[in-house]
């Protein structure tokens, strides 16, 4: 991800001899920094992160981490200066959580999205970070027909969001959307 100054922060996953873990390092401009380990559970593999960044620098990485039972949705920010706490942004127990997106608006407002099996089908799920903290998470998709998966989300420059996913309906794939207005 690049902010308006052209100051960069990659994630990646990295296998250090026991598990998979999700490290990130800093372009200031000039030169990059040192790699730094951003998730702090230490339960299990952590693989597909992505990131997001605003205008001002801010940045947050999401990824999915195994609990030793499932997989579980985790998100950490960076202010400008320093990484956070990594945190679980996926409440719900239903069953194992895959595939994060994250969106970040100009204002550092973001969204996550995420599939989620409930036992019968997976579903889209998203939760929502206003700038100081994470919200709820929310189903974004209600049609019952079938396995939906591979979401993204995007926001425009009024920090309005379009998140767009892939769903069976029993026989073919198709693109639905949904829309969070500000």
């Amino acid at each position: 991800g690049v902010d308006g100054s052209g100051n960069a922060i990659a994630v990646w996953q990295q296998f250090d001899g026991t598990r998979d873990n999700i490290w990130a390092n800093r372009f200031d401009g000039t030169v990059w920094g040192t790699a730094e380990l951003i998730e702090n559970d230490d339960t299990g593999d952590a693989g597909d992160p992505q990131i997001g960044v605003d205008g001002s620098g801010n940045a947050i990485a999401v990824w999915q981490q195994f609990d030793g039972t499932r997989d579980n949705i985790w998100a950490n920010r960076f202010d400008g200066t320093g990484w956070g706490t990594a945190e679980l942004i996926e409440y719900d127990n239903a069953g194992g959580a895959g595939y994060p997106q994250i969106g970040v608006d100009g204002s550092g407002n973001a969204i996550a999205v995420w599939y989620q099996d409930d036992g019968s089908r997976t579903n889209i799920w998203a939760n929502r970070f206003d700038g100081t903290g994470w919200g709820s998470t929310e189903l974004i998709e209600s049609d019952d027909a079938g396995d939906a998966m591979s979401p993204q989300i995007a926001f425009d420059g009024s920090g309005n969001a379009i998140a767009v996913w892939q769903q069976s309906d029993g026989s073919l794939y198709n693109i639905w959307a949904n829309r969070y207005e500000e």
